[in-house]
């Protein structure tokens, strides 16, 4: 079985993709779990990759790359501090 090709952005390629003040290009991307029969869709970068950490099937998901070191963001402009939730509580 192949591996997905995805990335997150600690790799430079998911930098260098939005150097010129673009965004990622998010599209779902339907690929296997490796060791399982199941697959899973993510939100993909169409040019490097790069996955978004938000959940493909959230209504308005973070569209920044997994691993991020900045505040969530989503696409409508909601943000919210890294290790914590949307609605201002913490993640635990």
């Amino acid at each position: 079985m192949t591996q997905p090709n995805l990335i997150t952005n600690d790799d430079l390629n998911a930098e260098l993709c939005t150097v010129d003040g673009s965004e990622h290009d998010y599209r779902p991307y339907t690929y296997p779990i490796p060791g399982t029969r199941r697959t899973r869709t993510s939100l993909r970068c169409v040019w490097c990759h790069v996955v978004a950490c938000g959940d493909y099937g959230e209504s308005d998901p973070c569209i920044e790359p997994h691993h991020h070191a900045v505040p969530h963001r989503t696409a409508t402009g909601a943000t919210w501090a890294l290790g914590g939730c949307r609605n201002g509580g913490d993640a635990s």
